[in-house]
């Protein structure tokens, strides 16, 4: 069989890497759209398509983000390729299977029995820093071939950073230019990001590892949300931004959080389908941005407990960051802003306002937490039950 593939030069060196029998942890570190996770997978489909009888496994921290991204990408380019079977996608189990008796499957680390069951021949942990090491060691040990990583360096320090050193490893590096596919318009917003903020621009645009002081939430925990009889909601309304609503509940002295909503160009009408559709509880109480009293108005029409919420910023993040937070796992969008979270720099100066990127979630999270936090401080009650912490 030959096959034509349009490939980057990101493909190249993980397909040498493959090759060079030195080398069993292969090191994607790259910037947004870099190709290294579509050229990760055209690799591993030649890899299956030519050799018999082998598994590669593809693993993510949680399988809904897995599914919406490097599955779809795989199963996109055997489309491609027309290569694509759909007597050999066998969905209910998560995995394809190849003529020659080679199989892609894909699970997430909360599969505990995949995680430390059989083994496999090719491991690909996709945003691998999202995994935590003991997750990785399990996967490791029972890979008896090669393991590939990819990653944003959206983190001060990972693990992924000591694998990537070892002397069985190779490190590739990828950004942008490397992908010769992207569209202009997505070449210049990723470029556009200088003008938001060095730190951003340096690990999306330029691929390299991020400084962490900045990061404005680091003190959140995963764990699954516990929906407690002491709660209320965030809204923060946007348009082309994503409209975020979030879920804050009070039990045993912490605070848990999940993601209800995420969703760009939801008019306010799509806004209240969706939350009669979600049952949201009208009679608690739901904190809007101020800036929008016509979807606060639109809302109590409708039967909703909304109020207006205290936009002080400074004074929110310290009411945030100081309880302990749980989020829930499968608030992807909500894990993935507060991971990206961060104070504005000038220089080596960190000023006291974040950027105005990824904060969406963070922003309906803050308008929550605070009313509930001055509601209380009112009372007399400056802890409202909660165990103060430093942060």
């Amino acid at each position: 069989m030959e096959l034509q593939i349009r490939h980057s030069k990101v493909f190249t060196a993980n397909a040498e890497a493959l090759e060079n029998d030195s080398i069993r942890f292969i090191i994607n570190q790259g910037g947004s759209r870099s190709s290294k996770t579509y050229s990760i997978c055209q690799l591993l489909i030649i890899y299956a398509l030519t050799n018999e009888k082998k598994t590669i496994s593809i693993v993510r921290k949680s399988f809904p983000s897995l599914r919406g991204s490097v599955m779809r990408d795989l199963i996109g380019i055997l489309d491609e390729l027309g290569l694509y079977d759909e007597r050999n996608h066998h969905k209910g189990e998560n995995l394809y299977k190849f003529n020659n008796g080679s199989v892609i499957e894909f699970f997430s680390v909360d599969d505990a029995q995949k995680i430390r069951g059989r083994k496999r021949d090719v491991l690909y942990c996709n945003e691998a820093n999202e995994l935590t090491f003991e997750d990785f060691n399990q996967l490791n040990m029972r890979t008896e071939y090669k393991v590939f990583l990819d990653y944003n360096p959206s983190d001060n320090y990972s693990w992924v950073y000591d694998i990537a050193i070892k002397e069985n490893s190779t490190f590739i590096k990828s950004t942008y230019k490397d992908n010769p596919f992207l569209a202009d318009s997505i070449v210049k917003e990723i470029e556009g990001l200088i003008n938001i903020d060095e730190g951003y621009y340096k690990v999306y645009a330029l691929g390299e590892q991020a400084t962490l002081k900045t990061q404005i939430y680091n003190h959140f925990k995963y764990e699954n949300f516990i929906d407690g009889t002491d709660f209320l909601y965030g809204l923060d309304i946007g348009y082309n931004h994503p409209t975020a609503l979030v879920k804050i509940s009070y039990v045993d002295n912490k605070i848990y959080a999940k993601e209800e909503i995420y969703s760009s160009n939801l008019t306010t009408n799509d806004l209240i389908k969706r939350m009669d559709e979600l049952n949201i509880d009208k009679k608690k109480e739901i904190i809007v941005d101020s800036a929008r009293p016509d979807v606060i108005e639109d809302l109590r029409r409708n039967g909703y407990n909304a109020k207006s919420a205290n936009k002080a910023v400074k004074e929110g993040i310290d009411a945030v960051k100081s309880f302990e937070l749980s989020v829930d796992p499968s608030s992807l969008n909500m894990i993935k802003e507060l991971r990206n979270y961060k104070w504005k720099t000038s220089g080596d100066i960190i000023l006291d306002e974040p950027v105005k990127i990824y904060d969406d979630i963070a922003d309906a999270l803050r308008y929550a937490i605070y009313f509930h936090y001055l509601r209380t401080k009112k009372k007399g009650r400056t802890d409202f039950g909660f165990t103060m912490i430093n942060i």
